[in-house]
């Protein structure tokens, strides 16, 4: 996992404002969101778990969850797994739900022991299996399946709060620079910048390497199915999310505008509305789906590098990590 602070600053002074600035104008209203429709989608479970009302409740988690899922510091270092469980490469999302059903095992009636259960068969891919995948979305209203997709809604509900929690009521005053050296950590406003910074090249490249890379794999064998959420066609969609979401956060850091950034950001939206398929599912058979996947990747690429010649060289950051490290 990434872990926070942990830069080489050469010589960056940045305004702490322009960090307070990413919590209450991004940050802060995201995961409240996040809480909330979580919350919602919780909810309305409990009183109807028809594919019908979830698949929408579904996809508004999801997009609250794109705006923060990239914050892989404090409250989300470690859980966002519990939310999202991707990449998944030996398939225990399919075999835990499988077993779980089949045994009807009785755990989804504990909610301390499911939210403490195998993180693959809980959060949101656990939740798209349920809802997409045909080998589960045929169930009843009285069936296992059914609570179990509520107990799912519930859990997911129940760690958009604690993580919305932690972030308004502690990390958020800690990358303030608000800490006390005793019940919070002091950090300096240049570590707190070049923290905040981390996540948004980091996001840029786990979105290349892995939302764009592992379905593209290579053109003599495409894998489509490797894609993220793409039983619920969202692939294409969690891209251009995370892209849009961390452009918004790097100009509201730096306090100013981005104009080669703003030229990439552009330059990615027309690549990424040539892709006609938002599963990727025609990259199997479909050579100029290809390549239109691999040039969308070259265009993540070029949002990373503008925003790392935009904030990073101008603030004499360098990164002292690899951003794919631990993912």
């Amino acid at each position: 996992m990434i872990r926070p602070l942990a830069f080489a600053l050469i010589c960056a002074t940045p305004a702490a404002a322009d960090v307070a600035s990413v919590m209450s104008n991004n940050v802060l209203p995201d995961f409240a969101k996040f809480d909330t429709v979580a919350a919602t989608m919780a909810e309305t479970a409990a009183t109807d778990c028809s594919i019908e009302t979830m698949r929408p409740q579904y996809n508004a988690v999801f997009d609250a969850w794109m705006n923060v899922q990239h914050l892989r510091i404090g409250p989300t270092e470690n859980g966002a797994l519990n939310i999202a469980f991707w990449p998944d490469e030996r398939g225990f999302t399919a075999k835990t739900l499988s077993t779980m059903i089949a045994d009807t095992d009785p755990l989804i009636d504990d909610a301390e022991g499911f939210a403490a259960s195998s993180i693959a068969g809980r959060g949101l891919f656990a939740l798209e299996m349920l809802l997409f995948d045909d080998r589960f979305d045929g169930y009843d209203a009285d069936s296992y399946t059914c609570a179990y997709v509520q107990r799912v809604a519930a859990n997911i509900a129940r760690e958009a709060h604690a993580q919305s929690t932690d972030w308004q009521d502690r990390y958020a005053l800690i990358i303030q620079g608000q800490g006390d050296g005793e019940t919070l950590p002091i950090v300096s406003d240049a570590d707190a910048f070049a923290t905040l910074y981390s996540q948004i090249v980091n996001s840029l490249e786990f979105t290349a390497d892995s939302r764009v890379g592992r379905p593209l794999a290579d053109f003599a064998r495409p894998r489509p199915t490797r894609a993220e959420a793409w039983r619920s066609d969202r692939s294409l969609r969690n891209i251009v999310l995370a892209v849009d979401t961390v452009y918004a956060q790097a100009v509201e850091l730096m306090g100013a505008p981005l104009p080669a950034t703003a030229q990439a950001v552009a330059e990615f939206h027309d690549a990424a509305n040539a892709i006609p398929d938002p599963s990727f599912s025609d990259l199997a058979d479909n050579s100029q789906a290809w390549l239109k996947l691999q040039i969308l990747g070259q265009k993540v690429d070029g949002v990373k590098n503008a925003v790392s010649n935009e904030i990073g060289a101008v603030m004499g950051i360098s990164a002292g990590f690899n951003a794919s490290d631990g993912d």
